[in-house]
């Protein structure tokens, strides 16, 4: 059987994870970014902390600027 070539795949869209540290164990929780105020729970020791929420319209601006991710595409690689 003859394997058929793939064209490479490009970003349908990005998202944008924060880091927060765990006040228990220190460990930097990857988060996708929060915009409401929540609770966030470490993958280490599984204990769950408050979370200080991103603004929105920030997240709507980066997303807006790289257009929604397409704008982010390697041009050499095109």
């Amino acid at each position: 059987m003859q394997q058929k070539f793939l064209t490479p795949v490009k970003p349908a869209g990005f998202e944008i994870i924060f880091l927060y540290p765990c006040p228990f164990c220190g460990r930097n929780v990857p988060l996708l970014a929060p915009t409401e105020p929540s609770m966030g729970q470490c993958d280490v020791c599984q204990k769950q902390f408050p979370l200080v929420p991103v603004d929105e319209k920030t997240i709507m601006f980066m997303k807006t600027i790289l257009d929604n991710g397409r704008a982010a595409i390697d041009p050499d690689y095109l």
